[in-house]
């Protein structure tokens, strides 16, 4: 039984030696790469951006009421919007292009010392109209004005197609200005940039062209002309190279 016993371990020491020889096969040491071999770093921040035409633009429009009686600003309500459905139909604008985003009637009283004489509700009605096209956003604005409806604001944006476009542009336009700044540092401390360590980049500024609309503006009867400018997209990097010297 004991030789038995002395056979076991002998063959469990056995396939022990074996496992770490296994090891030592699989973790070669001495190698070392580029990267091993670098012994500095240089971190830079870097900003990089981009801008194109928009494609998509967001008119915000409502139909307002106000009066003494609840039911009549309903009314009016219901009548401005059906006329700027309408409008908004002729003008060629289908009716997913568009959802109601606010519907309220409020009650308003003065406070005594106002001396004020204004009507006891105000109803509003809003809308949001989307547009893959935005020359196409006059047409919106002379319809709204056509219906006596206010025109918000306007917002010219970008699609979330072309929105990634103009990121990753905006990023490789950053982190191009990283590595000069790193090889400009480099040469200067008689070093040699081999990799990237870390990256870092975070949206900076992302700026679509919005217009406020005064009340009154796009009056009825009135052709609109709206001019586009373009959409800006600005990233900031922060990078960490790898350096050796010499």
């Amino acid at each position: 039984m004991q030789r038995d016993r002395l056979a076991v371990l002998i063959i469990l020491v056995s396939i022990l030696a074996m496992t770490l020889v296994g090891v030592a096969v699989v973790s070669p040491i001495g190698a070392q790469s580029p990267d091993d071999a670098a012994d500095r770093t240089i971190s830079v921040d870097a900003v990089g951006g981009a801008d194109a035409p928009p494609d998509r633009a967001v008119v915000r429009v409502a139909a307002v009421a106000e009066g003494d009686d609840p039911g009549a600003v309903r009314d009016d309500l219901e009548s401005t919007a059906d006329a700027l459905r309408s409008n908004l139909d002729e003008a060629g604008v289908s009716d997913d292009a568009y959802e109601t985003t606010d519907y309220r009637i409020d009650s308003y009283r003065p406070r005594p010392q106002d001396g004020r004489d204004v009507p006891e509700y105000r109803g509003a009605h809003a809308f949001e109209v989307t547009l893959d096209d935005p020359a196409r956003v006059s047409a919106v604005i002379d319809a709204a004005a056509d219906a006596d409806a206010e025109v918000q604001n306007v917002e010219f944006t970008l699609s979330e197609a072309t929105r990634t476009e103009l990121r990753e542009e905006a990023i490789a336009n950053a982190m191009g200005d990283a590595r000069t700044q790193a090889d400009a540092i480099a040469k200067n401390g008689e070093l040699h940039v081999t990799s990237i360590a870390t990256v870092d980049a975070t949206q900076r500024n992302f700026t679509p062209v919005r217009y406020g609309m005064a009340a009154g503006d796009g009056a009825a009867g009135q052709s609109t002309s709206v001019d586009l400018g373009d959409v800006s997209v600005e990233y900031a990097v922060k990078v960490t190279y790898n350096a050796t010297t010499g």
